[in-house]
């Protein structure tokens, strides 16, 4: 039986374009991050088909529907850093686990810290954004509750401020509004915290 060419045809045409597609948009998305990780958060059409080496045809395209494309580096970027925040702890009492935390946490938040100030940004603007700026701080609470003891974890007033000491809004406060290094900015991180746990005892 002869096989009818013309559909064949058809369907690899279609496949090609939405090859070219997919690659296209994995492109602007790189661009996006590594503008974004260059200082400037809001890039233009124009920086990312200069970077991406796409024609602004093609840029604007893609870039007309903003809010997935941010949806889905957000959801790129939360698949790399959740298996390292997630990842065993190396000690076993919780205060060492704190400690471990608090190095795990500063390292995180300062990869993600340009992506943060980026979506800041739009946050007010995107649903989606605001979504996963509550996603990260629901994260952020499980993962300090879990390894406190409860005499610490049950006083809300002090596990707050712990949670608020380590998270990434403190961090981002540290690092871009007060100018502060990153290890210095770890290093408040640690006082505050002892200063803190030595208060409950």
């Amino acid at each position: 039986m002869a096989v009818d060419a013309e559909p064949v045809a058809k369907n690899e045409k279609t496949d090609g374009r939405k090859q070219r597609s997919v690659r296209s948009r994995d492109q602007i998305k790189t661009s996006i991050v590594a503008l974004i990780r260059a200082g400037d958060y809001s890039p233009r059409a124009i920086d990312i088909s200069e970077h991406s080496g796409l024609s602004m045809r093609t840029v604007f395209r893609h870039i007309d529907d903003m809010e997935s494309l941010m949806r889905e580096i957000a959801g790129d970027l939360r698949k790399e850093m959740l298996p390292r925040f997630l990842q065993p702890y190396i000690t076993s009492d919780w205060r060492a686990q704190l400690d471990e935390q608090i190095t795990r946490r500063a390292q995180i938040w300062e990869y993600v810290l340009p992506i943060r100030l980026s979506g800041s940004l739009r946050r007010f603007r995107s649903k989606f954004l605001l979504e996963e700026y509550q996603q990260v701080g629901e994260l952020e609470r499980a993962s300090l509750s879990s390894l406190l003891p409860e005499c610490i974890s049950g006083d809300e007033v002090l596990f707050g401020a712990l949670n608020e000491a380590m998270g990434v809004g403190c961090w981002i406060n540290l690092r871009i509004d007060r100018g502060l290094s990153p290890d210095a900015a770890e290093a408040v991180v640690r006082r505050t915290v002892d200063a803190l746990i030595a208060s409950a005892s």
